[in-house]
């Protein structure tokens, strides 16, 4: 499974190796909707369950990072960052290598 600037909200309790997929979450280091308590409680609870995951931050990079027509004018959490949007798609490339190989 891969999330591109999603929410990370969980309702625990997740039961230890009930989720079988791996995860990659690519997320804005400075995204104003996911509060860092939420990430703090994601990382928690993914390794608590046994989940194979692993989260990449992108610096300087909002919300929706990966919208190209995200120009902050209607909402500044939907604001393109080319480096995040780049970087992110050659790390679920990455991802997705090793989980289908």
């Amino acid at each position: 499974m891969v999330c591109f600037h999603g929410g990370l909200a969980v309702i625990p309790p997740f039961i230890k190796g009930a989720v079988m997929a791996k995860v990659l979450v690519c997320t804005g280091a400075e995204d104003p909707v996911v509060p860092h308590d939420e990430v703090v409680e994601f990382e928690k609870h993914m390794t608590e369950a046994g989940v194979d995951w692993q989260m990449i931050a992108y610096g300087n990079a909002v919300h929706n990072f990966a919208k190209p027509e995200g120009d902050g004018s209607v909402n500044p959490a939907i604001l393109y960052n080319e480096p995040a949007d780049r970087r992110s798609w050659a790390a679920t490339k990455e991802f997705l290598g090793e989980v289908f190989t």
